[in-house]
Protein backbone atom coordinates (compact mmCIF):
# COMPACT_ATOMS: atom_id res chain seq x y z
CA UNK A 1 0.00 0.00 0.00
CA UNK A 2 1.44 3.38 -1.04
CA UNK A 3 1.98 5.99 1.62
CA UNK A 4 -0.90 8.37 2.20
CA UNK A 5 -0.72 11.30 4.61
CA UNK A 6 -3.66 13.14 6.17
CA UNK A 7 -2.75 16.35 7.99
CA UNK A 8 -4.67 18.66 10.26
CA UNK A 9 -3.60 21.53 12.46
CA UNK A 10 -4.60 21.46 16.12
CA UNK A 11 -3.72 24.94 17.26
CA UNK A 12 0.03 25.30 16.73
CA UNK A 13 0.67 21.56 16.38
CA UNK A 14 0.41 19.64 13.09
CA UNK A 15 -1.06 16.14 13.29
CA UNK A 16 -0.13 13.80 10.43
CA UNK A 17 -1.94 10.47 10.11
CA UNK A 18 0.21 8.06 8.07
CA UNK A 19 -1.31 5.18 6.09
CA UNK A 20 0.57 2.44 4.26
CA UNK A 21 4.33 1.93 3.98
CA UNK A 22 7.19 4.34 4.64
CA UNK A 23 9.83 2.97 2.27
CA UNK A 24 12.49 4.08 -0.21
CA UNK A 25 11.26 5.92 -3.29
CA UNK A 26 8.16 8.05 -3.64
CA UNK A 27 7.04 7.31 -0.08
CA UNK A 28 10.15 8.81 1.50
CA UNK A 29 10.03 11.74 -0.93
CA UNK A 30 6.41 12.31 0.08
CA UNK A 31 7.40 12.37 3.75
CA UNK A 32 10.10 14.96 3.20
CA UNK A 33 7.96 17.14 0.93
CA UNK A 34 4.83 17.08 3.09
CA UNK A 35 6.35 17.27 6.53
CA UNK A 36 9.62 19.07 5.86
CA UNK A 37 7.83 22.19 4.63
CA UNK A 38 5.58 22.20 7.70
CA UNK A 39 8.34 22.17 10.32
CA UNK A 40 9.13 25.87 10.02
CA UNK A 41 5.45 26.79 10.31
CA UNK A 42 4.37 24.52 13.16
CA UNK A 43 7.52 23.51 15.01
CA UNK A 44 5.86 20.56 16.73
CA UNK A 45 4.71 17.71 14.47
CA UNK A 46 2.88 14.59 15.66
CA UNK A 47 3.03 11.51 13.44
CA UNK A 48 0.29 8.92 13.91
CA UNK A 49 1.80 5.58 12.90
CA UNK A 50 -0.98 3.18 13.92
CA UNK A 51 -1.97 2.69 10.24
CA UNK A 52 1.60 2.13 8.99
CA UNK A 53 2.31 -1.41 7.77
CA UNK A 54 6.08 -1.30 7.34
CA UNK A 55 9.08 1.02 7.55
CA UNK A 56 12.38 0.18 5.85
CA UNK A 57 15.82 1.65 6.58
CA UNK A 58 15.20 4.59 4.24
CA UNK A 59 11.93 5.31 6.05
CA UNK A 60 13.63 5.26 9.43
CA UNK A 61 16.35 7.50 8.06
CA UNK A 62 13.70 9.93 6.81
CA UNK A 63 12.07 10.04 10.25
CA UNK A 64 15.43 10.77 11.85
CA UNK A 65 16.19 13.57 9.36
CA UNK A 66 12.79 15.15 10.00
CA UNK A 67 13.31 14.79 13.75
CA UNK A 68 16.68 16.54 13.52
CA UNK A 69 15.25 19.30 11.34
CA UNK A 70 12.41 19.93 13.81
CA UNK A 71 14.70 20.07 16.83
CA UNK A 72 17.15 22.32 15.01
CA UNK A 73 14.33 24.85 14.76
CA UNK A 74 13.29 24.47 18.38
CA UNK A 75 10.42 22.07 17.72
CA UNK A 76 9.98 18.31 17.77
CA UNK A 77 8.66 15.32 15.84
CA UNK A 78 6.61 13.13 18.18
CA UNK A 79 5.26 9.65 17.44
CA UNK A 80 1.95 8.11 18.50
CA UNK A 81 0.43 4.68 18.01
CA UNK A 82 3.68 2.95 17.01
CA UNK A 83 2.69 -0.62 15.94
CA UNK A 84 4.42 -3.46 17.88
CA UNK A 85 6.37 -4.68 14.85
CA UNK A 86 7.70 -1.22 14.03
CA UNK A 87 8.39 -0.50 17.70
CA UNK A 88 10.48 -3.68 17.90
CA UNK A 89 12.45 -2.67 14.79
CA UNK A 90 13.10 0.80 16.20
CA UNK A 91 14.19 -0.69 19.53
CA UNK A 92 16.59 -3.10 17.80
CA UNK A 93 18.17 -0.22 15.88
CA UNK A 94 18.30 1.97 19.03
CA UNK A 95 16.22 4.63 17.28
CA UNK A 96 13.07 4.49 19.39
CA UNK A 97 14.79 6.21 22.32
CA UNK A 98 15.58 9.17 20.07
CA UNK A 99 11.87 10.04 19.78
CA UNK A 100 9.21 11.12 22.21
CA UNK A 101 6.50 8.47 21.82
CA UNK A 102 2.93 8.58 23.15
CA UNK A 103 -0.05 6.26 23.23
CA UNK A 104 -2.46 8.95 22.04
CA UNK A 105 -2.53 12.14 20.02
CA UNK A 106 -4.02 13.96 23.00
CA UNK A 107 -0.97 13.10 25.13
CA UNK A 108 1.41 14.28 22.40
CA UNK A 109 -0.42 17.59 21.91
CA UNK A 110 -0.50 18.21 25.65
CA UNK A 111 3.24 17.56 25.85
CA UNK A 112 3.86 20.05 23.03
CA UNK A 113 1.90 22.76 24.82
CA UNK A 114 2.94 22.15 28.41
CA UNK A 115 6.54 21.29 27.59
CA UNK A 116 8.43 18.00 27.51
CA UNK A 117 12.00 16.82 27.05
CA UNK A 118 12.25 18.37 23.59
CA UNK A 119 9.26 20.71 23.41
CA UNK A 120 9.81 24.05 25.10
CA UNK A 121 6.09 24.46 25.72
CA UNK A 122 3.86 27.23 24.46
CA UNK A 123 2.74 28.77 27.73
CA UNK A 124 5.05 31.78 27.75
CA UNK A 125 2.86 34.01 25.56
CA UNK A 126 1.31 36.66 27.81
CA UNK A 127 -1.39 37.68 25.31
CA UNK A 128 -4.99 36.71 26.15
CA UNK A 129 -5.56 33.25 24.70
CA UNK A 130 -8.60 32.60 22.51
CA UNK A 131 -9.63 29.20 21.16
CA UNK A 132 -11.53 29.40 17.84
CA UNK A 133 -13.55 26.45 16.53
CA UNK A 134 -14.97 26.77 13.03
CA UNK A 135 -15.67 24.13 10.38
CA UNK A 136 -13.86 26.08 7.64
CA UNK A 137 -10.04 26.17 7.58
CA UNK A 138 -10.17 29.45 5.65
CA UNK A 139 -12.39 31.09 8.27
CA UNK A 140 -10.08 29.75 10.99
CA UNK A 141 -7.16 31.43 9.24
CA UNK A 142 -9.11 34.70 9.01
CA UNK A 143 -10.04 34.54 12.70
CA UNK A 144 -6.47 33.81 13.74
CA UNK A 145 -5.05 36.75 11.77
CA UNK A 146 -7.71 39.19 12.99
CA UNK A 147 -7.31 38.16 16.62
CA UNK A 148 -3.52 38.03 16.60
CA UNK A 149 -3.37 41.47 14.98
CA UNK A 150 -5.60 42.75 17.80
CA UNK A 151 -3.26 41.45 20.48
CA UNK A 152 -4.73 38.02 21.22
CA UNK A 153 -3.02 34.63 21.13
CA UNK A 154 -5.47 32.80 18.85
CA UNK A 155 -5.56 29.03 18.44
CA UNK A 156 -7.81 27.43 15.84
CA UNK A 157 -9.24 24.03 14.99
CA UNK A 158 -12.05 22.74 12.78
CA UNK A 159 -13.65 20.18 15.08
CA UNK A 160 -14.89 19.94 18.65
CA UNK A 161 -12.84 16.87 19.60
CA UNK A 162 -9.60 18.71 18.87
CA UNK A 163 -10.97 21.78 20.62
CA UNK A 164 -11.43 19.72 23.78
CA UNK A 165 -7.81 18.57 23.57
CA UNK A 166 -6.62 22.15 23.13
CA UNK A 167 -8.78 23.39 25.98
CA UNK A 168 -7.22 20.85 28.34
CA UNK A 169 -3.69 21.61 27.15
CA UNK A 170 -3.84 25.40 26.98
CA UNK A 171 -6.34 26.32 29.73
CA UNK A 172 -7.93 28.90 27.40
CA UNK A 173 -10.74 30.81 29.09
CA UNK A 174 -12.39 32.25 25.97
CA UNK A 175 -13.77 30.04 23.20
CA UNK A 176 -15.31 31.21 19.91
CA UNK A 177 -17.37 28.61 18.03
CA UNK A 178 -19.40 28.44 14.86
CA UNK A 179 -23.16 28.58 15.34
CA UNK A 180 -23.33 25.24 13.50
CA UNK A 181 -21.21 23.50 16.14
CA UNK A 182 -23.37 24.01 19.21
CA UNK A 183 -23.84 20.32 19.85
CA UNK A 184 -21.47 17.35 19.84
CA UNK A 185 -22.59 13.71 19.99
CA UNK A 186 -26.04 14.85 21.07
CA UNK A 187 -24.72 16.99 23.91
CA UNK A 188 -24.62 20.81 23.94
CA UNK A 189 -21.09 21.95 23.12
CA UNK A 190 -21.20 24.44 25.97
CA UNK A 191 -21.80 21.64 28.45
CA UNK A 192 -19.05 19.47 26.93
CA UNK A 193 -16.52 22.28 27.24
CA UNK A 194 -17.68 23.35 30.70
CA UNK A 195 -17.05 19.78 31.88
CA UNK A 196 -13.39 20.47 31.10
CA UNK A 197 -13.37 23.99 32.55
CA UNK A 198 -16.51 25.44 34.16
CA UNK A 199 -14.95 28.92 34.02
CA UNK A 200 -14.76 29.22 30.23
CA UNK A 201 -16.55 32.00 28.39
CA UNK A 202 -18.24 30.72 25.22
CA UNK A 203 -18.92 33.16 22.36
CA UNK A 204 -21.16 31.93 19.51
CA UNK A 205 -20.33 33.47 16.14
CA UNK A 206 -23.15 34.70 13.91
CA UNK A 207 -24.65 32.04 11.64
CA UNK A 208 -23.69 34.09 8.58
CA UNK A 209 -20.27 35.11 9.93
CA UNK A 210 -18.48 33.57 6.93
CA UNK A 211 -20.50 35.65 4.43
CA UNK A 212 -20.50 38.98 6.27
CA UNK A 213 -18.39 41.92 5.16
CA UNK A 214 -14.96 40.94 6.60
CA UNK A 215 -14.19 44.39 7.99
CA UNK A 216 -17.55 44.75 9.68
CA UNK A 217 -17.46 41.16 10.98
CA UNK A 218 -13.99 41.69 12.45
CA UNK A 219 -14.95 44.99 14.06
CA UNK A 220 -18.09 43.51 15.59
CA UNK A 221 -16.22 40.49 16.89
CA UNK A 222 -13.41 42.46 18.50
CA UNK A 223 -15.82 44.89 20.15
CA UNK A 224 -17.62 41.98 21.82
CA UNK A 225 -14.54 40.34 23.34
CA UNK A 226 -13.07 41.02 26.78
CA UNK A 227 -9.52 42.34 27.03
Amino acid sequence: MRLRLESRAVGEVLIVQCHGRIVAGNEVLTMHASIGDSIAKYGDIVLQLDQVEFIDSSGLGALMRLLQAARAKGGDLKLTGVPPRIRKTMEMTNLLAQFETYDSVEEAITAAYLGSRYSRGKAGDARPRVLCVYESTDVCTFLREVLCSAGYNALTTVNIDDAKILLKATKSKLVLISSRMQSVYGKPTRKALEEIDPAISLHILDEDFHTQDPGEAAEKLLSSLPR
